[in-house]
């Protein structure tokens, strides 16, 4: 075989290599437009299909709802003061610079009025009640001589002895000595009065709880006993000026000891005056007899406010954030208003809403916990709105009372 016979293709070969030429581009159009298909499909399906479905608003929630009115609530409020006298009777020596010799009553005793306390020293008050005593001798015999002298000019006035110049002189110098003598007198009554027999007397009676006299001390104007004037005991608990137009004299309250023994005490005294800087004032309860309770104890308690009526809604509706409270308010459309308010007291799954939403409104009761501000919601109406059940004013606690 000739050289150039050898590569010359045969006639099959020639056939496949035609056909292979032929073919390959449609292949790889082909490829091409299969890609371009799938690429266009899953471009549909992420941005044809996506509108229609972003078109679609998102369901809305089903919440309950109900209308908000007014129940009554009683608010009970808390209090605390400590136990004091309510007459504190301090007693003095009823004079100064004598010693104390003997102490007659101590600490926890029950002293009628007048009743000695302490003994003084009876040397110093005998000596000033003697001078006293001379003091009025010698002043009533000046009275006496002045008198007589006063008569005796009298007697012999028509005899012209003495003149009518004389004569007044004698009138004017027996007065003059009476005078003395009431002033003598009343000054040995003072020392008398003063001394009171050379002891240190109660001048009320009561409960003695506190005694710093002490045998051989000199007095020195300082408080010897401390005396609960009729053992009466009473406590001042600060309250806010909203609570204390509520308050009626002779309301009861309960105070507790630390011991949980409980007392009732009665108001006597609504706040005299506010502080301005605290918005507080003192109300007086007077408290009861009782063998547990003492001066200075510290007592815990509340009262019960007479009820007026504020919005009431149930406790599920209020949501929090921050320590501020907030219920959603059913607007137009069904969309819903996060409102701020301010709550007041509790009773039986209702909480008074003292500000923030107004009677009429339309409030979700339940499954507030999962709205948003704004959200759409479809409302279900609850078979007992809040004025179905009057609350129970047991155990309520107002903003004061935690």
């Amino acid at each position: 075989m000739a050289p150039e016979d050898q590569h010359q293709p045969s006639t099959g070969e020639a056939a496949a290599a035609h056909d292979a030429n032929e073919t390959s581009p449609l292949v790889v159009w082909g490829g091409a437009a299969a890609i371009l298909v799938a690429l266009a499909a899953v471009f549909f399906l992420s941005h044809g299909g996506g509108h229609d479905e972003k078109k679609e608003a998102p369901a809305a929630q089903s919440v309950t709802v109900i209308t908000a009115s007014e129940q009554p609530f009683a608010k009970r409020l808390s209090l605390s003061g400590e136990a004091r006298p309510k007459v504190d009777v301090r007693v003095f020596a009823p004079v100064s610079g004598v010693r104390i010799t003997a102490l007659l009553v101590d600490e926890g005793a029950m002293v009628r009025q007048g009743q000695p306390l302490a003994r003084l020293d009876t040397r110093v008050a005998n000596a000033q009640t003697s001078a006293a005593q001379a003091a009025v001798a010698e002043a009533r015999s000046a009275q006496v001589r002045a008198a007589d002298e006063l008569r005796r000019a009298e007697s012999i006035r028509d005899s012209g002895a003495l003149s009518a110049e004389a004569i007044e002189a004698r009138r004017s110098a027996a007065k003059a000595a009476e005078a003395r003598l009431a002033a003598a007198q009343a000054q040995f009554a003072e020392v008398n009065a003063r001394l009171e027999g050379g002891y240190i007397r109660a001048p009320n009676a009561g409960l003695v709880i506190e005694r710093t006299a002490e045998v051989g001390r000199l007095v020195d104007g300082q408080p010897l006993f401390r005396i609960v004037g009729g053992n009466a005991l009473e406590v001042g608990a600060e309250v806010g000026e909203a609570d204390m137009l509520s308050m009626r004299v002779g309301q009861t309250a309960t105070f507790r000891l630390v011991d949980g023994t409980p007392i009732t005490a009665r108001l006597r005294r609504i706040p005299a005056a506010i502080d301005s800087k605290t918005r507080t004032g003192e109300a007086v309860f007077d408290l009861p007899a009782h063998p547990k309770l003492r001066a200075g104890m510290f007592l815990r308690g509340d009262a019960e406010l007479p009820a007026r009526n504020m919005i009431a809604a149930p406790q599920t509706a209020v949501t929090f954030e921050d320590r501020n409270a907030f219920i959603f308010v059913v607007g137009e459309g069904n969309r819903v208003k996060r409102t701020p308010v301010t709550l007041g007291a509790r009773a039986s799954g209702l909480v008074a809403v003292e500000s923030g939403i107004v009677a009429g409104a339309t409030i979700v009761a339940a499954g507030a916990a999962f709205l948003q501000d704004g959200d759409a919601i479809t409302p279900v109406k609850a078979e007992a709105t809040a004025n179905a059940t009057p609350p129970s004013h047991e155990g309520l606690r107002g903003r004061s009372g935690g």
